[in-house]
């Protein structure tokens, strides 16, 4: 049984290390891979200093295409997507996650919420819109069987969950208690991160409104 990490990757030079102290000390993982997804800081080289295997995009094409890549170059059990800019991760947290495939052949992927992550805005974000949710597991045969997701960019999280509906799987939501992530006005400033922000649900609505062209 083969248990991989998938941490998709931008910018993350000052964060992503707490993730992968995580990641990298669970013995039950086979393999962790980063996909620097082009970025322009010391990412990469902050990878490298860990025990992982470093995939990397010359310029940034977006989440979709970060885990797209890695899922065709591997094959696996379970995956594990790993945003690389949480905080308060612990070993549990990944245990949750993987746990409702374990219990259960039927379901397929499981989808954390955080709860108590010690910031309002992350909170209501997570108690409305769970299924925006990066922290998950899938069962490998699920993962192989998705439609191509390059496209999707940050609306890869929808375009998998409607995905899994439209297909009837079963989906667990298990919490994640203690875990939150930097929002992008935390990482980029006010007015960039803003912006960032709008480009994000730019990226989710136009997912959702073409999901039925891509399936």
């Amino acid at each position: 049984m083969e248990i991989i990490a998938l941490v998709p990757a931008f910018n993350e030079a000052p964060r992503i290390a707490k993730v992968l102290d995580i990641l990298t000390d669970i013995d039950y993982i086979n393999s962790v891979y980063v996909i620097d997804d082009g970025s322009i800081d010391k990412t990469s080289e902050v990878a490298e200093q860990y025990n992982v295997i470093l995939l990397r995009h010359i310029q940034n094409l977006g989440k979709g295409a970060a885990l797209q890549t890695a899922i065709r170059l591997t094959s696996a059990d379970y995956y594990l997507f790993i945003d690389a800019d949480l905080i308060g991760l612990t070993a549990k947290h990944i245990d949750a996650l993987i746990e409702p495939l374990f219990k259960d052949d039927k379901t397929v992927m499981s989808i954390g919420t955080f709860k108590r992550g010690g910031k309002t805005s992350v909170n209501l974000a997570q108690k409305y819109f769970y299924i925006l949710n990066g922290q998950r597991c899938l069962r490998g045969s699920f993962a192989k069987e998705l439609p191509d997701i390059s496209w999707t960019r940050f609306g890869v999280e929808v375009f998998i969950s409607k995905y899994a509906a439209m297909k009837n799987y079963k989906v667990c939501y298990p919490d994640l208690t203690g875990l939150t992530h930097y929002r992008k006005e935390e990482k980029m400033g006010f007015m960039r991160g803003f912006l960032y922000r709008l480009q994000m649900y730019r990226e989710i609505l136009h997912t959702y409104k073409e999901f039925q062209h891509h399936v």
